[in-house]
């Protein structure tokens, strides 16, 4: 299958709040732009016990990739993420909407934090997946296939599934980490168009071509046959 690496990387720490909501959807308090290295809390659901509750504090990561060398309808697609360190988070994947400026020419900010958008209409490319300290395979789903197969750029927002993408209130501290020095890499595959029709007859009245059965030809004129 074809890979695509990854054109820019970084991850935002948020504001710590005794309100779980209010951690979730303020700006950020520190962006790196650019990440390097292991970085063991790359995704984290924090929690402090403490007067009033407890401090909530959300981690997340955001991944660019130039798609503009993807031609067709993608099928399938997963995003290949090398862990290190902790894998007490399990992680989901959204649309990271303008981080990086959308396009991949700005540089991660503080107040991109919430390119997730939520608390308001998130969207999802990926179900819940556990992590590994390994290589994490994270399957996409038609939404993120759909982008892929439309657009120029694309924007991944990887955050904790289960507390921060899943809205249930952590009551201890869960993260995972990234190997960022490990070039992350999106794999995907695209639908073959096949040939639709052979001097203007459409395929399905086609058995035969210059005699031999279509079925046994791979290719006509450098297009697959089937």
């Amino acid at each position: 299958m074809p890979t695509l690496n990854v054109n820019r990387t970084g991850y935002i720490r948020g504001t710590g709040s005794t309100n779980f909501t209010t951690a979730r959807t303020s700006n950020g308090t520190i962006a790196v732009d650019g990440a390097a290295g292991n970085v063991s809390n790359a995704i984290m659901a924090f929690f402090s016990s403490g007067r009033g509750g407890g401090t909530y504090l959300f981690q997340r990561t955001y991944l660019y990739f130039d798609i503009t060398g993807i031609h067709g309808t993608v099928t399938s697609a997963t995003l290949k993420i090398t862990g290190v360190n902790q894998n007490s988070s399990n992680v989901v994947v959204l649309d990271g909407n303008n981080a990086f400026g959308g396009d991949g020419n700005t540089a991660l900010s503080t107040s991109m934090f919430n390119e997730v958008d939520i608390g308001g209409s998130p969207v999802l490319f990926s179900g819940q997946t556990s992590w590994s300290t390994s290589l994490n395979s994270i399957t996409l789903n038609s939404t993120a296939l759909t982008a892929l197969s439309s657009g120029d750029d694309i924007v991944f927002g990887i955050l904790n599934g289960t507390h921060d993408g899943g809205a249930s209130a952590q009551t201890s501290t869960v993260q995972a980490g990234i190997a960022f020095g490990t070039t992350i890499q999106l794999e995907y595959a695209i639908a073959s168009a096949g040939i639709t029709s052979v001097n203007t007859i459409a395929r399905a009245n086609i058995s035969r071509f210059n005699d031999i059965g279509l079925a046994s030809i791979d290719q006509i004129n450098g297009i697959d046959a089937n």
